[in-house]
């Protein structure tokens, strides 16, 4: 199984020789083996990569991530199709109810809010706006038709951050945090949903036409809380978001988390998960278990 997140910050030519990516600087070369590979991440503008390689990773699944001159994720390249049976998996996403959709997007809107509900609740924040978030959970309708995600993503950030905060204030540290670390789950989660043979653009609720990664945005939602938990705590007394931030947010997919009864690192807990709903639109399961932040173990010794 592939583990490796390999996170690429130096001026260095990439190359492919033997099923290894050759990593070559000042003459040097570091050989990683393709086959270890889960996720690259581009993060330096003059870094030089041949199509060769990017073929390669893509044959394997690697997702590989572009970061722009701010550092922060602006792209992902994942492989097109490399599941056997996509055409019946997609047949299956396509022919669902939007009943079934506007369920199972309640379901996922609960969870989310409950997440941050208990993200608080481990912080020690906010007592009322804790009760107010599990008020609204049981208030929400099918579709989330009264829009309850947003309300309580509102009232959240504004007791996480103790003033009014805005997830578009680019002045703000804490943002660049979850930007960066949201666009990795989000890349992984992509890369695994192709290798389900799912359809990316087929969203349960995101329906955007201009958006490759709407199931991805519907399937990540459960997974913000714990970036936001952990980049709460690694960014809270700091004045700058630095590379060894960058380097801790990207190994968030090693941090360990119950899940299913199970302890497993957070990149498995996607996979099974995005397993669990490939099951469920083709019949095979008749509900999903969704990831929760009170199983969250992070990295060891880390929080």
């Amino acid at each position: 199984m592939a583990f490796r997140i390999v996170m690429i910050e130096n001026d260095v030519f990439l190359s492919l020789k033997l099923n290894n990516v050759i990593v070559t600087k000042e003459g040097k070369d570091l050989w990683i083996p393709v086959d270890d590979i889960s996720v690259v991440i581009i993060d330096n503008l003059s870094i030089s990569i041949t199509s060769r390689i990017l073929c390669a990773l893509s044959e394997k699944g690697v997702a590989v991530v572009i970061c722009n001159q701010h550092h922060l994720p602006s792209g992902v390249f994942y492989s097109f199709d490399n599941h056997t049976r996509m055409s019946k998996v997609i047949k299956n996403q396509t022919e669902k109810s939007s009943e079934f959709y506007d369920e199972l997007w309640k379901e996922i809107v609960a969870k989310k809010i409950e997440n941050q509900m208990n993200v608080l609740k481990l912080l020690n924040k906010g007592d009322l706006v804790q009760q107010e978030m599990s008020e609204m959970i049981s208030k929400i309708q099918s579709g989330d038709k009264t829009n309850r995600e947003a309300h309580a993503a509102k009232i959240y950030f504004n007791c996480l951050m103790d003033t009014s905060f805005s997830r578009g204030n680019e002045d703000i540290l804490l943002n660049s945090g979850l930007d960066y670390a949201y666009a990795i789950i989000r890349a992984y989660i992509a890369k695994v949903c192709v290798g389900f043979g799912l359809n990316t653009h087929l969203g349960i609720h995101h329906k955007n036409e201009y958006n490759s990664f709407n199931l991805v945005d519907d399937l990540l939602e459960p997974f913000r809380p714990f970036v936001d938990y952990y980049s709460y705590n690694l960014l809270m007394n700091e004045e700058y978001f630095k590379p060894e931030h960058r380097r801790k947010l990207v190994n968030i997919l090693n941090h360990k988390a119950i899940y299913n009864n199970k302890s497993m690192h957070l990149c498995n807990v996607i996979e099974e998960y995005v397993e669990q709903f490939a099951s469920m639109i083709s019949g095979r399961r008749e509900s999903i278990i969704f990831p929760d932040i009170m199983g969250y173990k992070g990295e060891e010794n880390e929080i």
